[in-house]
Parts: structure tokens; C-alpha cells; sequence
């Protein structure tokens, strides 16, 4: 019986681990694309995120509205936790991603910033707004890989 609570317990850890790094709609691609979004988050790695931040990026109805304040704010929150607390970034996916071009990718995401400590959740908190965020991912055609290029709020 208590083999059955842990092998219970294991499982349950192991689908939440699994559905952070693999959210549900998201495939190719855009998955290595948001795994690489994670990471940069996750480790604070400022110079890892400024790669995934296209230099033409701009919002109107987000804080951010250019690549320059967007990487600030992130700065402005990894200076904020200690050197021993670190955040964990989790995607619910409200869209299937949507073709726009040949070279865009549309979708709609609630993102939301877990602060751990010891694999507690400590706190929880929504990407810089309080609803779901527009997302477009544009294709470099050199390399192939994307970047972000616009987050609206919606």
C-alpha cells in the first residue's frame, strides 16, 4: 500500500515536470523554440533570453514596447530574487499555433512565473499582466530558428 502512494506520488510529480517542459500544442519547432524560452528563464540567463528577443520586437499594449525594455524588466526581476531562488516559467497554451506567413507563427499563451525554492512553490505570478498574451514567432530565414517578435495583451 504505501509503494501504491509513492508510485502515485512520483507519477504525479513526473506529468507536471513533463507538461512544463512539453506543453500540450506546441510541436518541431516552436517547441525547441519555447524549451530555449524556458531555460533562459529559468537559469535568469539574460543573454541566452536577448537571442530569442528579435531586434525588430515592439508591443503596443504591453509594457515593454521594444526588445531593449522587455530584456530590463527581465533584468529587473532576476535582480529582485536571491542568488539561491530561482523561477520556473509555465505555458498554458490557448491557441494552436497559427501559420501567418511563411516566416510567422501566431498563438495565444497564458504564461505564468513559479518562484522555487527546494522544488517548493513559493509564489506564483502572471507573465506582467493579468490575461493571456498574443504571441508571433518569426522565422529567421538564415538560420531557422525563431524569435519573438511581438506579445500583445489580450
Amino acid at each position: 500500500m504505501l509503494f501504491d502512494i509513492f508510485q502515485t506520488g512520483v507519477s504525479l510529480f513526473r506529468e507536471v515536470h513533463e507538461t512544463r517542459w512539453n506543453p500540450y500544442g506546441l510541436e518541431g519547432d516552436i517547441l525547441l523554440f519555447f524549451r530555449d524560452f524556458k531555460k533562459s528563464i529559468d537559469s535568469k540567463d539574460l543573454q541566452r533570453l536577448q537571442k530569442l528577443i528579435s531586434e525588430n520586437y515592439y508591443s503596443k499594449s504591453y509594457v515593454n514596447q521594444n526588445k531593449q525594455q522587455l530584456i530590463c524588466w527581465f533584468q529587473k526581476i532576476f535582480q529582485k530574487m536571491p542568488s539561491f531562488i530561482y523561477p520556473s516559467l509555465e505555458i498554458e497554451i490557448c491557441k494552436t499555433p497559427e501559420i501567418k506567413d511563411e516566416d510567422k507563427v501566431y498563438f495565444v499563451i497564458i504564461p505564468t512565473i513559479n518562484i522555487h525554492l527546494l522544488g517548493i512553490n513559493l509564489a506564483s505570478q502572471l507573465f506582467g499582466t493579468n490575461s493571456r498574451i498574443a504571441m508571433i514567432l518569426e522565422k529567421n530565414t538564415n538560420s531557422g530558428l525563431f524569435s519573438i517578435i511581438n506579445m500583445e495583451e489580450l
